[in-house]
């Protein structure tokens, strides 16, 4: 009997769909009459909606001619389409209606979403769906948006991650081997000399390989299933479904030599990384019973007994993962990987060794896995697919379309991928007995020569990266075939974390609360508490920062604290990691005056994680083995932030330069190579000795609770109270008026790209009519920086525009990386305040400007969609200081007031280069190798006069003034209890 029945001209899916109890929204799978398949999603209390199309062709599909073909195919579907050809129309039109959309191409799909107010859907669909209609594919569009991918290309250029996933793809059979980016000579000029016209390939491309039936589309939005179902229906029934059959690819993915070899490769950073790759099951056909899930989960659990854990103890390793790498349609691959110490990367063998032991000794219980283990795996997926949380519109939608493809009993399209349902031995032997030498392949990396290992002798066509290929050695082989699994690796105990209390006291409410109770409010402590009132899950969230005037100190206090707070992570790992299995998390991270501590997941037992985390905090014993170990890992990564993007040198540095207290990359490695373990322990003790902490207990605790966490805290750490000067929040270092530039050059010679950050402050964040005309102006111009900057002058593929907001201070920034140097693009960037953002404030119509009112409005009354995300929300205003949960509804009254002539006031006053009382200052970050036709553009002399050059930090921060310290922006309300 079949589960569709027909429905004019679409056929409606008759079975329920499996839906966490948590998932209050309403769902409805159809098929359109041209096979296209659509899940309708609808939930009457949204503020947003969303669309998702993921199509079942990615950049395995290239043709060898026009490598980067797929992805190039994503660029240009967004530029004009017959219905809609003004190339911008679409993002536009999203940008005046609170939305956004993006795009990504993977090996065998490209996955298109966007998101918008929920009065703007039906316009918004008019225009997504016009993608899959009738695509323009502009001559002019063509050769401008391969110079866009061609800019994305070389950003990835100097990334390691990229650089490996190339390498590992290039040494397989075509067409794993593609290389998916593109860039200017695969995709133009190659072409060209062969006779191919690259806009008529592109064309050829996507009719052979865009059709309706190799689609998935998801619709959410708070219209009824009905109204949902005819916007589909009228929209998306118009997509060609042409004769296509859907991809498969060969299981034949590597070629015979590359069983049971090793790739000796460098990286551009200082890493050290053992990666071992199987060929394995297809996993998909087995997603009632997953054997990868449960193995994976065994190979890379870390807790007492683990792999994980044995490695660390010999001091080989700092971290390990095991899961599915590459897959697609024929053929799927089983990754494990360490990232190895310096130590670790001499014993590399030894490495190897010890993995294929654990895997060895797990096949001793293949025949009869203990079904206490995937019992745990089963229940914990279980567990978490009941309480899921309900994500942001964009991400469902996302998610949703791209599982639709796989091939899932159409019931279980939104569970699928998490529940498991069976018990199956047999599958789970299977899968292990994939995981042996003869079926396996490694890469080691490291940017230093490795002991033993010759020459890297060949080069990676599209990256540059140096590598050799070696087989395994006979000896190495025998050697782990002959040897056992020391008695300190075992298979994992039973969980002691599973939660099993998931009682909830709900209370009819008229309206959630938004400001959180005060319940304390004592010298060393001040304890802010809400009850969940509208989400109804068995979860809580617990922050806990603590501040401390001795982590600013000096560069070696501060690198100190986070060695500790690494150290104490490291010291949690073995315990904490069953919490994590459970469904529970936590961080402990520092936060320039202090440490946070964050901890969510069940009530039930996180407040016993959470005391275990405090206590080890306390009494932390520092093993001088463990402390080199996780010094190397910190030095090493201060090091390797000069080889990253110039973009975050960018950022980084205007960072430093309006802050009043901050220690530079470059401060901090000099720092930490000095310090010793009993530097860290004195540190430890003076932090912990005199501090205060501020917690937010939020979820399903009452106040009772609440305190009795706070006031366990106090008791374990006991801290004397702070003055009150001590207290006090950190400061910026304001603007001065006028126009600054600090330029530095790019730590990586062989990075080509520059970076700019231009940023115009524009007063104290506190001033609430200001910060609007502020966001106001950032909603206007976002769209039209991105379409002038990046699209029409195609400056680079990172560009972006928008606020940034620090403690006292707020301004507006544009970010740029390119080829073409930073005094180039602050001349554009000030060309496109003068000409474009001038023109556009201008000539504004009064509807345009009350148009970017409302979507400015629907962006501040968005409302959390989850407990997590309400969290987010309300620490934020704590942990700033001003304690403004009344910030959304007042910005919005505020943004009600504006007018026309309070942006163009606001733009010719602090903007626009013409005014005489902005405070502008650009970060240049310049290329060491400059492309030979733009070294002429980058004469400091072209700056403007008034411009004022700063080649060092303390030199411009001499002339800075120091903003106001964070403060509340109205009476804190008296602590419900006094102690």
């Amino acid at each position: 009997m079949t589960s569709w029945k027909q429905k004019n001209t679409y056929q409606e899916f008759t079975k329920a769909l499996e839906k966490s109890s948590n998932d209050k929204r309403n769902y409805r799978l159809i098929k359109l009459h041209n096979q296209l398949e659509c899940l309708l999603i609808n939930d009457s209390e949204t503020d947003k909606s969303s669309v998702a199309i993921d199509v079942k062709a990615g950049h395995l599909l290239d043709p060898n001619e026009l490598p980067g073909l797929a992805h190039f195919n994503e660029h240009m579907l967004f530029l004009g389409t017959s219905k809609y050809p003004v190339e911008n129309d679409y993002q536009d039109y999203l940008s005046k209606n609170s939305g956004y959309s993006n795009a990504y191409t993977d090996m065998i799909d490209t996955n298109y979403y966007f998101t918008c107010s929920t009065n703007a859907l039906k316009g918004a669909v008019d225009r997504f769906s016009q993608f899959f209609i009738s695509p323009l594919f502009t001559q002019s569009c063509t050769q401008r948006e391969v110079k866009a991918v061609d800019s994305e290309n070389k950003k990835n250029l100097q990334s390691d991650l990229w650089r490996l996933f190339q390498l590992e793809k290039g040494l397989s059979n075509p067409p794993m081997s593609n290389f998916g980016t593109g860039n200017w000579d695969t995709l133009f000029s190659e072409p060209s000399m062969k006779g191919l016209d690259p806009r008529e390939e592109l064309i050829k491309w996507y009719e052979t390989h865009y059709s309706s039936h190799l689609m998935k589309l998801c619709v959410f939005g708070k219209e009824s299933l009905d109204e949902l179902e005819q916007l589909a229906v009228d929209n998306f029934s118009a997509i060609p479904q042409r004769d296509i059959p859907e991809p498969h690819f060969s299981s034949n993915v590597w070629p015979e030599d590359a069983y049971k070899s090793i790739i000796f490769t460098e990286t551009i950073k200082d890493l050290r990384q053992l990666a071992l790759t199987f060929t394995f099951p297809e996993q998909d056909a087995y997603y009632n019973t997953k054997p990868g899930n449960f193995l994976s989960h065994i190979l890379g659990y870390e807790g007492k007994g683990s792999l994980c854990s044995y490695l660390k103890q010999l001091g080989y390793i700092n971290s390990l993962s095991a899961g599915f790498g590459f897959s697609a349609p024929g053929f799927e691959f089983f990754k494990i990987n360490l990232d190895l110490t310096t130590k670790g990367i001499g014993k590399w063998k030894e490495c190897l060794r010890l993995i294929f032991n654990y895997i060895d000794m797990m096949k001793k219980f293949s025949d009869n896995p203990p079904e206490y283990l995937f019992k745990e795996t089963q229940d914990l997926a279980a567990i978490a697919f009941r309480f899921k949380e309900q994500g942001q519109p964009e991400k469902v939608t996302s998610n949703v379309a791209r599982l639709m493809q796989k091939p899932y009993e159409r019931e279980h399209i939104l569970s699928g991928s998490h529940v498991i349902r069976e018990y199956d031995p047999h599958c789970i032997k299977q899968s292990l007995d994939a995981l042996n030498l003869d079926n396996c392949r490694v890469m080691l990396a490291a940017k230093d020569p490795i002991e033993g290992v010759g020459e890297l002798d060949q080069v990676e066509k599209w990256y540059g990266t140096k590598y050799r290929v070696d087989k395994l050695s006979e000896d190495l082989l025998k050697d782990i075939r002959n040897s056992s699994s020391p008695p300190e690796m075992h298979l994992p105990h039973p969980n002691q974390f599973i939660p099993t209390n998931f009682d909830v006291e709900k209370v009819e409410i008229n309206e959630p609360s938004i400001v959180p109770t005060l319940l304390r409010d004592t010298p060393t402590v001040r304890l802010w508490h809400k009850k969940d009132d509208q989400w109804w899950v068995p979860k809580a969230h617990v922050y806990l920062v603590m501040k401390s005037p001795s982590i600013l100190q000096s560069a070696k206090s501060s690198v100190s604290t986070r060695l500790f707070n690494e150290l104490l992570l490291d010291e949690m790992n073995e315990y904490a990691y069953d919490a994590e299995c459970a469904g529970f998390a936590y961080s402990i991270e520092s936060t320039g005056d202090g440490v946070l501590i964050h901890v969510k997941g069940y009530n039930d037992k996180l407040t016993t994680l959470l005391h275990q985390i405090v206590s080890t905090m306390k009494r932390l014993h520092i093993k001088e083995d463990r402390f080199n170990v996780i010094k190397e890992r910190i030095e090493r990564m201060y090091a390797n932030f000069s080889m990253d993007a110039p973009l975050m040198h960018a950022n980084v540095s205007t960072y430093s330069l309006t802050q009043k207290a901050f220690f530079t990359f470059e401060e901090r490695l000099e720092a930490v190579k000095s310090i010793k373990k009993e530097d860290v322990e004195n540190h430890a003790k003076e932090v912990l000795q005199r501090l205060y902490m501020e917690v937010f207990v939020h979820g399903n605790m009452t106040d009772d609770a609440a305190v009795k966490i706070s006031r366990d805290i106090e008791g374990v750490i006991q801290p004397s109270a702070l003055t009150e000067e001590e207290r006090k929040s950190l400061q910026s270092s304001l603007v001065p008026t006028g126009d600054h530039v600090y330029t530095k050059e790019v730590p990586n010679k062989a990075q080509v790209n520059s970076a700019i950050e231009y940023y115009n402050e524009v007063g104290d964040v506190t001033d609430i009519d200001l910060r609007t005309k502020l966001s106001l102006f950032a909603q206007i111009t976002h769209e039209p920086a991105f379409d002038q900057l990046r699209t029409k002058e195609q400056l680079g593929y990172m560009v972006f525009s928008g606020l940034r907001k620090s403690i006292g201070a707020m301004g507006f920034r544009v970010l740029i990386q390119s080829e073409r140097p930073p005094v180039f693009l602050e001349g554009r960037v000030e060309h496109f305040f003068d000409v474009t953002v001038k023109g556009l404030l201008e000539d504004m119509s009064e509807e345009e400007f009350e148009k970017n009112k409302l979507s400015l409005i629907e962006e501040k009354l968005e409302k959390p969609k989850n407990l997590s995300n309400e969290s987010s929300r309300l620490w934020l205003e704590l942990s700033g200081g001003y304690y403004d949960f009344h910030r959304r509804g007042n910005e919005v009254e505020s943004i009600k007031k504006l007018t026309k002539k309070d942006i163009l006031d606001f733009f010719y006053t602090y903007i626009h280069q013409s005014s005489d009382k902005r405070s502008k200052l650009s970060t240049h970050l310049v290329s060491q190798t400059i492309p030979d036709q733009y070294k002429d553009l980058n004469e400091i002399s072209s700056l403007r006069p008034a411009n004022v050059v700063y080649e060092n930090i303390d030199s411009y921060k001499n002339k800075t003034t120091t903003s106001a310290h964070a403060k509340p922006v109205a009476p804190i309300a008296q602590p419900v209890i006094e102690n």
